[in-house]
């Protein structure tokens, strides 16, 4: 079952647990719409960068952020990021560089960034991890001199680094996701067991309770009721069908249909 990607999925931004120092309050960027026209938007892989978080790897989560600007990707520069930037040979007026171990970075934060670099007038502006160059400043120095710092909305430029940074980045963007389910009308009960992926997308007035595991491109439709304990996997289930305590993978289940409990219905329709 093919469906589009949803390289758009956006979230309203929030601040994170206090122990992770975010400085300053989210800001939506303003007058924004020149960067996708200027701006080369380039990741550099990093370690982790092809796990597994909420459907998407880290890497497409931060690629996510630059959607629409045209985007390459490139090995770990090292120390040598002018040279490597250099390379690119872009006639972007912008180079703006992230890592693919920083999955929280996200457009909004992106357009913030470069709506500041150009109202100072910047040449280079280092990040938490990464960094903005006028291409002209890169095109003419080997090295980087004096460089301003981006110290704000440090949080969303941690890094996943390890299994505790794994887990708790999970954990934020399943929470992220569900808050926007929620918003939209979809009604949860124990949603801190509810997992949903950030492809899956569910009509307003579906009901979940607890223990569901929601993956891949799967699609809920209006007057879903999915009972405790199922897993489904990129699957569509239909208009006002009820599931219950089953396993669903690669399958469709029609309009008005009942499923379970304990049914594992694999790559059929139903």
């Amino acid at each position: 079952m093919e469906k589009e990607v949803q390289m758009e999925f956006n979230f309203e931004i929030d601040q994170m647990e206090e122990e992770q120092s975010v400085t300053l309050p989210f800001m939506v960027a303003k007058n924004s719409e020149w960067v996708a026209e200027e701006v080369l938007f380039v990741v550099a892989k990093a370690s982790g960068y092809n796990l597994d978080l909420c459907g998407k790897t880290c890497q497409d989560w931060v690629m996510i952020a630059g959607a629409g600007c045209e985007t390459r990707v490139i090995e770990d520069p090292g120390e040598n990021v002018m040279n490597a930037l250099k390379a690119l040979a872009t006639d972007k007026p912008y180079i703006a560089l992230f890592y693919a171990d920083t999955p929280l970075v996200d457009k909004q934060l992106f357009y913030k960034i470069m709506d500041r670099f150009c109202a100072q007038s910047m040449n280079a502006l280092a990040l938490p991890r990464g960094f903005v160059f006028k291409t002209d400043y890169v095109n003419s120095n080997s090295e980087m001199a004096s460089t301003l710092t981006y110290k704000e909305n440090l949080s969303s430029f941690t890094r996943v680094m390890d299994a505790e940074d794994f887990v708790k980045i999970s954990d934020y963007l399943f929470s992220k996701i569900r808050n926007f389910h929620l918003r939209n009308g979809i009604i949860m009960y124990g949603a801190n067991s509810i997992f949903i992926d950030a492809d899956v997308e569910i009509e307003a007035g579906a009901v979940i309770y607890q223990n569901n595991i929601l993956r891949g491109q799967t699609y809920i439709g209006r007057g879903v009721t999915l009972d405790a304990n199922n897993i489904i996997s990129d699957s569509i289930i239909a208009d006002e069908a009820y599931v219950m305590s089953s396993v669903i993978d690669k399958s469709k289940i029609s309009k008005g249909t009942s499923v379970g409990p304990f049914e594992k219905i694999i790559g059929s329709e139903r």
